[in-house]
This record gives C-alpha cells, structure tokens and sequence, in this order.
C-alpha cells in the first residue's frame, strides 16, 4: 500500500510538472497550436511510465546505489518519453532545438520532482523521529 501511495505522490506531481513543462514548450516551438483532448491523456500515459521507475527505489539501499538508481531512473525516463513524444509526434528528431528543448524539459521537471519528493521525505523522517522521541521520553516517565 506505500510503494502504491508513493507511484500516486510522484504521479501527481509529474502531472504538475510536465503539463507546466508542455505548456512553456508548445510556446516555444508552437506557438500557435491548438490541442485535442488526446494530449491530455497523451500527458497522463506519460507521466504514469515514468512514475512507475519510482518503484526501483527501496529503503535499505546505500546512498550510492541510491545515487546509481537515480541516474538509470532519470536515462528511463528520458527513453520514455523521447519515445512517447516521437510516437505522438510532440518533436521530431531532424530538428535538433526541439529535441534540445525537450532533453532540457525532461531535465528540468525530473529534477524539480526529485527536489520536492526528496524534501518531503526529508519532513516525514523529521516528523517521525519527533514523534519517536516523544513517545521515548514519554515512556521514561
């Protein structure tokens, strides 16, 4: 139930992030595009793939295995969604500051999800530990 409540933590925020990272794209290199329903869930397929990489994490690994799972997470993603985004026509290969520009997107919302997970699990340890030292002391009394 954690590992499920976490893919939906992740998903949620990568949702966010890539619908404000498409948005600054298309006004980039499409100005002047209209949308079909389709992109939405073209943006919800895609998102949900590359959350799910979340669940090569577990917590008892070392910070270095961590580190080594973080970058094979981030090369997933890449593939995903350059594959994704071919398929469903977003960018085209021959046109090198499209595919620039999503490199640098895909950098930028994997980055920006990774800050906000990492600092709210960085507040529910904190809160644990809180909550653990109190109920120490209190059973000390």
């Amino acid at each position: 139930m954690a590992r499920l409540k976490l893919l939906l933590n992740v998903f949620t925020k990568v949702v966010t992030c890539v619908t404000v990272g498409a948005a600054v794209y298309c006004m980039v290199f499409f100005p002047k595009i209209t949308f079909g329903v389709e992109m939405l869930w073209q943006i919800l397929l895609v998102s949900f793939l590359t959350s799910v990489g979340t669940l090569l994490y577990t917590d008892s690994i070392s910070q270095k295995k961590m580190k080594v799972m973080c970058v094979i997470h981030y090369l997933i993603v890449n593939v995903i969604v350059v594959v994704c985004g071919l398929w469903f026509e977003w960018f085209y290969l021959d046109n090198l500051p499209q595919m620039i520009g999503i490199l640098i997107v895909i950098a930028l919302v994997f980055l920006v999800v990774s800050i906000v997970s990492w600092k709210q699990a960085m507040e529910m340890a904190d809160l644990m530990n809180a909550r653990l030292a109190e109920y120490q002391r209190k059973k000390e009394e």
